[in-house]
């Protein structure tokens, strides 16, 4: 007498190769969704310095010069989201824009901690009263455009 038997299933081999295929997936897939992610953060940091840059402007025509605080100007000195802080410089000081705080400012702001947002490697973002965008890359010199 001969049992027949019909067993379903998968075998222990197939089920490493698909364990072994997934996680070569996750290797590859997690830190390109996690530079998408630090890289769409990075608008919370663009739309702080936007908002801050038109503050300043308001604050400029009621009071014909601009500020070095950011508390004078009603800025808040994180982003909306809390990706970013933002800090006001004083360019008086600067031999290249040679520029008074009453007719010019600086605005940059720089990734926090939250949500790991301070290891992407856009290391702060910058616009100045002349409308000029600049970026830096590992910290490195700034460069032009964001």
């Amino acid at each position: 007498m001969t049992k027949s038997c019909n067993a379903k299933g998968f075998t222990l081999i197939e089920l490493m190769i698909v364990v072994v295929i997934v996680a070569i997936l996750a290797a590859i897939a997690l830190p390109s969704y996690r530079n998408s992610v630090l890289k769409s953060r990075r608008t919370d940091g663009e739309s702080a310095l936007l908002q801050a840059s038109q503050r300043l402007e308001v604050y400029y025509a009621n009071n014909a010069g601009y500020t070095t605080t950011l508390a004078t100007a009603k800025i808040p000195a994180i982003s909306p989201e809390g990706y970013y802080t933002i800090a006001i410089t004083d360019t008086s000081a600067d031999a290249t824009t040679a520029c008074p705080i009453t007719s010019c400012y600086e605005l940059t702001v720089t990734p926090t901690a939250k949500s790991g947002q301070n290891s992407d490697k856009i290391k702060g973002l910058r616009l100045n009263s002349r409308g000029i965008r600049q970026f830096t890359y590992n910290n490195t010199a700034w460069k032009k455009g964001w």
